[in-house]
């Protein structure tokens, strides 16, 4: 069985509810085949977090979800080491995931959805590129619209699972 780490971060600044962990939660309380994880809005503690979670798991695929304050998701191709120190790793790492097939399974649903190459240069951006700097073969970032009345955790959980179902061959 194939391993599945997904995560999203626990609320913070304006945000009382982070929309990427409730739809990570909501997607993991159907689904028995993933490990859920809440990581911290703090750039050293959600990298360290995440790569004791991969170390621990050792999964083959990677979803790190986020909050951006976006009407539309957005599936980031490239994480930035940011403030933290890249140890002679390069300042960008490219993401590895089948983004046409994560994109055309979203629409599919009848859900939005664009492709990006900026995750934003906050924590999301820095706990996506500590991700990339491990030996996981598919690592990617989903950036989720703030909740509200069109972005329930259904919703949400919904482009997660499109996005998770494309990494997994549909």
């Amino acid at each position: 069985m194939t391993q599945i780490l997904l995560t999203g971060f626990e609320p913070f600044a304006d945000w009382p509810v982070n929309s990427s962990w409730e739809a990570v939660r909501h997607l993991a309380a159907r689904r028995g085949d993933l490990s859920a994880k809440r990581l911290p809005v703090d750039h050293e503690l959600a990298a360290a977090a995440v790569r004791a979670l991969i170390d621990d798991l050792h999964p083959e695929i990677v979803l790190l979800t986020g909050l951006a304050d976006d009407p539309v998701p957005r599936l980031e191709q490239l994480g930035r080491a940011g403030p933290l120190p890249a140890h002679g790793g390069p300042p960008v790492r490219w993401g590895c995931w089948p983004w046409a097939a994560a994109r055309d399974a979203v629409v599919a649903q009848g859900l939005p959805i664009r492709l990006s190459d900026d995750a934003g240069g906050f924590v999301c951006d820095t706990t996506y590129w500590a991700a990339l700097g491990t030996d996981v073969p598919l690592v990617a970032f989903l950036h989720l619209p703030p909740p509200g009345p069109d972005w329930l955790p259904e919703r949400g959980a919904r482009v997660v699972e499109a996005v998770l179902a494309a990494a997994m061959g549909g």
